[in-house]
């Protein structure tokens, strides 16, 4: 699930709760003859009786939660990254699989192989791989070219090499 899937989730759900306990603490309140707390709703049950659907307030109202409903049905349906890339399978009826994690850590093993890397990060997509690869060369040279080649070759041995690319960025630090 995506980071914010879950936030939207958990706001969302904060959001029902804490309105449900409001309306509950009213109804009660109001029950009991006693003023309202935080809701005047003596003052909005009047206001909503007058108000039609042809009413400006109504109609910018009902097209914003129409908006922000479209908005949330898209976060929800958007594909996320996959947790397992499928193999080249041995057999028909065979289907192999690596998980994501385990082909970002072999990835990143392969590119600080290369001479020169202090650290990598790496992600992988379903069709690319974004390798960092910090360096503390102050002349990087070829060695963007050297971890794209280190990437490719595992990717090659993984089978992955025609269905997910890399992209490799180097970056400078802590260079003397």
């Amino acid at each position: 699930m995506h980071v914010l899937n879950r936030i939207l989730a958990t706001l969302l759900a904060l959001a029902v709760l804490l309105g449900g306990l409001l309306a509950v603490v009213e109804i009660v309140l109001a029950q009991l003859g006693r003023p309202y707390w935080l809701v005047p709703h003596p003052d909005w049950s009047r206001w909503l009786t007058e108000q039609t659907f042809s009413s400006g307030a109504v109609r910018v109202i009902l097209v914003g939660l129409a908006v922000l409903g479209f908005l949330l049905l898209l976060a929800a349906l958007r594909r996320g990254r996959p947790g397992s890339l499928a193999l080249p399978s041995p057999g028909d009826n065979v289907r192999v699989t690596a998980s994501r994690r385990g082909i970002e850590r072999t990835l990143s093993r392969a590119a600080q192989r290369a001479d020169g890397v202090r650290s990598v990060q790496v992600r992988a997509g379903r069709r690319k791989v974004r390798v960092t690869a910090v360096s503390g060369l102050r002349d990087t040279g070829d060695l963007r070219q050297r971890v794209t080649s280190a990437v490719d070759e595992r990717l090659d041995e993984l089978g992955l090499s025609g269905t997910v690319r890399p992209q490799v960025t180097v970056t400078r630090k802590g260079a003397r």
